[in-house]
């Protein structure tokens, strides 16, 4: 759901911080031990922020973490060092990618705590949450990454596409709690879709379970079309969430409106798409 953050985004002033070091010794008398221990930190920021920029993100976590010992109260090094740690989960595998994601999320939610979170731009503070949820992904634990994605929609003055794409993304979640209960009741047919097994041949808990994930996922999919109508892939999983209830679904007036609302939503996804791609070409 969410992109990596781009190389660059570490560059720093670097003709205001090359002196740093020699200035401090300079300034010790006049602003005093805090005020050069803050031109160490955001000196030590600029090296990180070089070593980031090359790929070395260990080397660039080490350095963001002594600045952030140099000047407890700079928050922008506590952003730089939980990025650090979150650019290697995706190179590492198996127990070690659990515990870089396990520290990723704790640097993240140190920026959260009230005297950092107040004093971060509200870009910065969108991305952290975004990152949360994503990193708990990596971990395969839905329950919190639900409850991410939900705080991140719910920040105060969020982009209308933005909350759309989380309660979407909610919403998908429970589509696929759905997939994995009706995979069972399908027969695979060379050459052809999967056959599904009618309602009567299915366990009575198992439908009770399906139609409460579709029900779920439908109310999260209205709220991300309530938040932005022009979010095109909320009517996509609309129309595959209303599928899923339709296959445990044996009274044929009810399969008939699930089937023509399925056919809707995909047509309003198809509509919205088209729209999409006219505007970037500069049609009408």
């Amino acid at each position: 759901m969410t992109t990596p953050m781009p190389r660059r985004f570490f560059q720093w002033s670097a003709a205001i911080l090359r002196k740093t070091v020699p200035m401090c010794g300079a300034l010790t008398l006049a602003v005093g031990i805090a005020g050069c221990s803050k031109l160490i930190a955001k000196d030590l920021l600029n090296q990180g922020a070089r070593e980031y920029n090359k790929g070395r993100y260990e080397k660039a976590e080490k350095l963001f973490k002594e600045a952030m010992e140099r000047d407890p109260d700079f928050v922008q090094a506590k952003l730089f060092y939980a990025t650090a740690i979150r650019s290697r989960v995706a190179s590492e595998d198996g127990e070690e990618q659990i515990k870089t994601a396990k520290m990723a999320i704790e640097a993240y939610k140190e920026l959260l705590k009230p005297e950092n979170e107040s004093r971060l731009k509200e870009r910065d503070r969108d991305q952290t949450y975004a990152f949360i949820a994503d990193l708990y992904k990596t971990l395969d634990d839905q329950k919190s990454y639900k409850e991410w994605l939900q705080k991140r929609a719910e920040l105060p003055n969020q982009k209308p596409t933005t909350k759309a794409e989380c309660l979407y993304s909610i919403g998908v979640t429970y589509w696929n709690e759905a997939t994995k209960i009706s995979k069972k009741y399908e027969t695979q047919v060379p050459g052809k879709l999967p056959e599904v097994a009618k309602p009567d041949k299915w366990k009575k808990e198992d439908i009770d379970a399906l139609l409460q994930a579709v029900q779920t996922g439908l109310k999260y999919i209205e709220e991300a079309i309530a938040a932005d109508p022009k979010y095109a892939n909320a009517y996509s999983y609309k129309s595959l969430l209303l599928k899923e209830q339709l296959k445990v679904t044996a009274d044929p007036q009810l399969a008939r409106k699930l089937e023509n609302s399925a056919q809707e939503a995909v047509e309003k996804f198809q509509e919205l798409n088209r729209q999409a791609a006219a505007e970037l070409s500069g049609g009408s």
